[in-house]
């Protein structure tokens, strides 16, 4: 199986619209109060040739004022920079100290406007949400415009076809399964798909919305 094709049967599932040519191009528009929840591939250009894939989840939410918030995985980089802002907080936009450490402890968060953060980090569900996916990234931007248009983004920390995949299963690389495969080893690796792929997708949507969910309960 493909991207496009994981896709395709989580689509059939779940409703939403699906566009989705002969590559890894999948896009899945879904709806979260009254407001597209889409869900494709970033490709990245690594260079010399290699190209990465990563899982993004976007929706649009108005706020009442600008509002720039990254909360990322630590990196080794970003475990130092930590370190760093516990003796000296607040530096370049970033604070050590957002309560909660059993979420931020192992994240490193940029924001413009510290007590909004800690208000959006004391929502529990987007805290559980940010605990069952402690790899991805959630960003929050300003859009175009002055009716406080902004863009979420969760983006997976891990490309999917490298390494362990950050838990996607996209079953079986390569087309012999889908074309020479017996009809019970296609139930199977459709059984797989819907066991592994389906969840992990839920849990990835289920930290857009949370993120959602989280900047929209308080006035700005």
């Amino acid at each position: 199986m493909s991207w496009n094709e994981c896709l395709y049967w989580y689509h059939k599932k779940y409703g939403g619209r699906l566009l989705a040519g002969e590559e890894d191009d999948g896009l899945l528009m879904l709806t979260w109060k009254d407001r597209p929840l889409a869900v494709d591939l970033s490709v990245v250009n690594g260079g010399r040739g290699s190209t990465f894939f990563y899982v993004r989840a976007r929706i649009p939410v108005t706020l009442g004022k600008p509002c720039k918030l990254t909360i990322g995985p630590e990196r080794r980089v970003s475990g130092g920079v930590n370190a760093v802002l516990k003796t000296v907080p607040g530096v370049a936009g970033y604070s050590a100290d957002f309560g909660y450490p059993e979420v931020t402890k192992n994240r490193l968060i940029r924001t413009e406007n510290v007590p909004f953060t800690k208000l959006v980090l004391g929502s529990l569900e987007f805290r559980n949400a940010l605990l069952a996916c402690p790899s991805e990234k959630v960003e929050i931007r300003p859009g175009p415009g002055e009716e406080g248009l902004h863009l979420i983004t969760v983006t997976t920390a891990h490309a999917i076809y490298s390494g362990d995949g950050g838990g996607w299963y996209l079953g079986t690389r390569g087309e012999y399964t889908a074309i020479y495969g017996s009809e019970e080893e296609q139930a199977r690796e459709a059984r797989r798909v819907e066991e592994e792929f389906f969840p992990r997708m839920d849990r990835f949507l289920d930290l857009a919305r949370a993120a959602y969910d989280a900047v929209t309960q308080w006035p700005m």
